[in-house]
């Protein structure tokens, strides 16, 4: 419960609202006939009530509690005993015999309270009843009782139990006005259209931003069926409302699309949400909307973009793969002759014709590697295979069975853990881990022999896959930039290759659904690490060559 402090000053600030200055409350007793003699007299009940009161409390709590509603309520805010204590105290100081400005900010936090816990104004004019048929049985029962020796108190109590219930319900009903007050600020503020509808389907509140949204005021559609404004779209009819309603009442509420009419005969576009008012259709409606105009273009535009991208992507994708592959019958040409040139006429011509063959036969070579390359970055898209249930375990045994040479030569030293059966496409799957291993030994330092490390780790249904080596490592801020088609850090005559590498992994990653990253200290070595999707169970793998 809210703490005293909190409900005297409401009670404070509603007495201004109420404009309960002394005079009016005099004034009031006036009406009622309570004279300063009544006043005086009944204070000589309240040694009798207030002994006799906590037997009154129980009495009138197990009258509430015989209401289910009643019950709940004080359950629900864990008031009972606050309340037992509140009402024992307030039934002693109704005869107490001072009824000054103190004792009416009192009733008004009395109202206050019950406002605020639910119980209705019928509870104080139970209690009130109760109480005196409590008090008449008493003094009936007890001929010694103040009230049995002066039977006028007891219309004394009746004025003081209306001037008390006057104030009660007042302060009450203030407080429901006042919580009225704050949901229709919040009704009319709200960024949101909303129109309340009866059973019928007619408009009975609109809120003002209304007539933002469709250049109507809230009093000019008021009493106005609601169908009389939805429009059709470009691809449905107008809605039926009751079909709307029909949803709400199957699902808990509507959602959708509708196009509502302006002032001006034009429609707009809106998102909007229906509820039912009640437990049943027919019982009236809350429709909320908001204008989608803006949201919809923006969604348009994304959809015409990304057809763009998909467009451009494959025009790309499709002269990459038309370029390299048109390119490789003069190419192959290009190579054969210069070859044969260097083989038929080396020591034939002078020192400086051979080096110029060389570099043709160099270049032709390497240009060659360079289309090859590309022509299989353009294909892994394109050509890449379904997805199938890849163990990877046997992946890595075919990539390092293709660099069996290279990892002889560089002396190089693989340290395996066990790989997980992962979703993928096996030949590109092994072509990513042969790419990685052999960047491994390729960038070895050259005082250490290089030793690659593949290892696993399980992230919710993804797997971790690292592949970290001991050798010369990356600067941090070239990470972004290794894995960006024909970047290259090193020289060709230092580390020869293509510069797609990287990019290749990266696309084969992505097209698996996953991120490759990496982390490295310069000098020390490099860790790159890659996702896949879990396989799921009971799935056969299909071997990398398939």
């Amino acid at each position: 419960m809210k703490s005293m402090a909190s409900h005297e000053l409401k009670a404070r600030r509603m007495a201004e609202k109420l404009q309960l200055s002394p005079e009016e409350i005099d004034r009031r007793k006036a009406y009622l006939g309570i004279a300063p003699d009544d006043a005086r007299a009944v204070s000589s009940l309240e040694s009798y009530v207030r002994d006799r009161a906590p037997e009154f409390v129980d009495r009138l709590h197990e009258r509430i509690l015989l209401f289910p509603d009643a019950a709940a309520i004080l359950e629900k805010a864990h008031a009972q005993s606050w309340l037992k204590a509140r009402h024992a105290e307030y039934f002693v100081e109704l005869v107490s015999g001072v009824y000054d400005m103190d004792y009416v900010l009192n009733r008004l936090a009395v109202g206050i309270t019950h406002q605020e816990i639910g119980l209705g104004p019928e509870w104080v004019q139970a209690s009130f009843g109760l109480f005196l048929e409590w008090i008449l049985q008493c003094s009936r029962q007890d001929p010694s009782s103040p009230l049995a020796k002066n039977p006028v108190l007891m219309e004394v109590l009746s004025k003081l139990t209306l001037f008390d219930s006057g104030l009660v319900m007042d302060s009450y009903f203030m407080a429901e006005r006042e919580k009225a007050e704050v949901l229709s600020r919040v009704f009319d503020t709200n960024a949101e259209v909303v129109w309340i509808l009866d059973g019928q389907g007619r408009i009975r509140h609109a809120n003002r931003t209304t007539r933002t949204l469709t250049g109507y005021s809230p009093e000019e559609i008021v009493a106005r069926p609601v169908p009389e404004f939805f429009l059709p779209s470009e691809d449905r009819p107008s809605p039926r409302l009751a079909d709307l309603e029909e949803s709400a009442a199957r699902e808990g509420h509507w959602q959708g699309e509708l196009v509502v009419r302006r002032k001006d005969g034009s429609g707009v576009t809106v998102w909007a949400t229906l509820n039912l008012l009640g437990e049943e259709k027919g019982q009236g409606t809350i429709l909320e909307f908001r204008d989608r105009t803006a949201e919809k273009k923006t969604e348009q535009d994304l959809v015409a973009k990304t057809a763009d991208l998909v467009r451009s992507n494959r025009d790309l994708e499709q002269f990459a793969y038309v370029a390299s592959h048109d390119l490789q019958e003069p190419l192959r040409m290009v190579t054969s002759y210069t070859q044969l040139l260097a083989r038929r006429y080396k020591g034939q011509l002078s020192a400086e014709a051979d080096e110029f063959i060389g570099f043709a036969v160099d270049g032709a070579v390497r240009m060659q590697a360079l289309i090859n390359a590309l022509l299989a970055y353009s294909r892994v898209d394109s050509r890449g295979k379904p997805l199938v249930v890849c163990d990877m375990n046997a992946v890595l045994d075919h990539a390092l069975d293709n660099l069996r040479l290279a990892l002889e030569e560089s002396g190089a030293s693989i340290v395996r853990g066990d790989l997980p059966r992962v979703m993928g496409d096996p030949v590109q799957l092994m072509q990513l881990l042969q790419n990685l291993v052999g960047n491994a030994v390729k960038f070895r330092a050259k005082d250490r022999p290089p030793v690659v490390e593949i290892a696993a780790q399980k992230e919710g249904d993804l797997w971790r896959i690292h592949v970290s080596d001991n050798g010369i490592g990356i600067d941090s801020q070239y990470f972004d930039r290794i894995f960006v088609i024909f970047q290259r850090l090193h020289t060709k005559e230092e580390y020869p290759g293509t510069g797609i590498g990287l990019a290749m992994c990266k696309r084969i990653v992505e097209r698996h659904g996953g991120t490759i990253d990496v982390s490295s200290t310069f000098g020390s070595g490099s860790t790159f690490t890659f996702t896949l999707r879990e396989a799921g169970e009971g799935q056969n793998a299909s071997p990398p060559d398939a």
